[in-house]
């Protein structure tokens, strides 16, 4: 097992990897997605108040929920929002809009002032790797990052 260590050590100190061949064609990046947790997602309705309020967010209403995942160069936001969607085994998107079915309303708390409720949207956080390689199995990028991706699940969030 040293032997083998020492071996992939040095392959990589070369730009070398052991990357199979499919990930040495030059067709795209190698993603893995991790740590993924279920979270919620912002979405663009608010209504506001304070204390002694009724906040509602009426059926029909729609709110719009966005991705954050940030990449650059050979890695696309597409490409690993579906890497996570693969191991998260939900359908997660860069965008939606969310429609709520059902009204609903919450009272602010008396004594407390600027408060809100959102409609936004069930979603995924999770980390994630690329690594790109030419066809001759040499690294040419590698970026990593953590995100947040929306389901088209539309969910309640309150402020207080």
């Amino acid at each position: 097992m040293a032997a083998t260590t020492v071996a992939a050590v040095a392959m990589t100190g070369l730009g070398v990897s052991s990357a199979n061949a499919s990930e040495c064609s030059g067709g795209g990046p190698d993603i893995a997605v991790s740590d993924v947790a279920t979270t919620y997602v912002p979405g663009t309705f608010r209504a506001y108040g304070d204390g002694g309020a009724t906040l509602t967010i009426s059926a029909g209403q729609t709110s719009e929920v966005h991705s954050d995942v940030s990449t650059s160069g050979s890695v696309s936001v597409g490409s690993v929002i579906a890497q996570a969607s693969v191991t998260a085994g939900v359908t997660l998107g860069e965008s939606y809009s969310v429609t709520q079915s059902a009204s609903g309303s919450y009272t602010v708390p008396d004594g407390l002032t600027g408060q809100y409720i959102e409609l936004g949207a069930a979603g995924r956080s999770f980390s994630w790797s690329a690594t790109t390689y030419n066809s001759g199995c040499v690294v040419t990028d590698q970026q990593s990052g953590s995100s947040v991706a929306p389901t088209d699940s539309p969910y309640f969030f309150k402020s207080w």
